[in-house]
């Protein structure tokens, strides 16, 4: 397994996404969901964006919208990734991809083992995104059974998330599945919904990589 990826999700604020930056991780993730604690709002500041070194990819986050609205929020803040964390159709995943922009297809937990579900999406995405099944849609800061893994039959690279802590870095590095690509972090990691401790947050990706 190549060196492990981190996504850091659920950013908001410009001082504080300034001073994750610096820890480099490889994803910053923003909520474009009205109902998350993490929502960036409706009209976000564009420097939560603009202040972003170019080695970090952005990553838009949607629950079931409409199509329109994903394109204008793509265009508008530079975004790299869309996370899709709803319903959407495997046609919707493969009409943002036809735009040019690399797709996160989240799959619950629960159902990780459900291979036809995976086989539908496996053509039209980039990635899958393993999460804890909740109704607000993520940011529960519980783990699902990761033991589900064993079974995986994927050949889509994917993230995992879900309730990943800071002292979580050795259990993580001792997943060798081969598709594993990135850690997705987020509520454990905040000093309050949508600010992160960015020394925990340092410490986490030293860790991951061994530094």
């Amino acid at each position: 397994m190549s060196e492990l990826k981190i996504k850091v999700c659920g950013m908001t604020n410009r001082e504080n996404i300034q001073s994750v930056c610096l820890a480099n991780p490889d994803f910053l993730g923003y909520i474009f969901y009205s109902k998350s604690a993490r929502y960036v709002g409706e009209q976000p500041d564009p420097a939560i964006f603009s202040v972003v070194p170019p080695q970090i990819q952005k990553v838009a986050v949607f629950v079931n919208e409409y199509y329109e609205k994903m394109s204008d929020v793509i265009q508008k803040y530079d975004i790299e990734l869309v996370q899709l964390h709803g319903m959407e159709s495997p046609n919707t995943c493969a009409a943002i991809r036809n735009k040019g922009k690399k797709v996160i297809k989240v799959i619950p937990g629960d159902q990780v083992d459900n291979r036809e579900l995976l086989k539908q999406y496996a053509g039209s995405v980039d990635y899958f995104l393993f999460d804890t099944p909740v109704i607000s849609h993520g940011g529960s800061g519980r783990k699902f059974d990761w033991s589900k893994l064993d079974h995986l039959d994927c050949k889509v690279p994917f993230f995992l998330s879900g309730g990943i802590a800071p002292g979580d870095a050795d259990k993580l590095m001792e997943l060798k599945y081969n598709n594993f690509y990135a850690a997705d972090i987020n509520s454990r990691f905040e000093q309050e919904p949508g600010i992160k401790d960015s020394e925990m947050v340092s410490t986490f990706i030293k860790e991951i990589r061994n530094e």
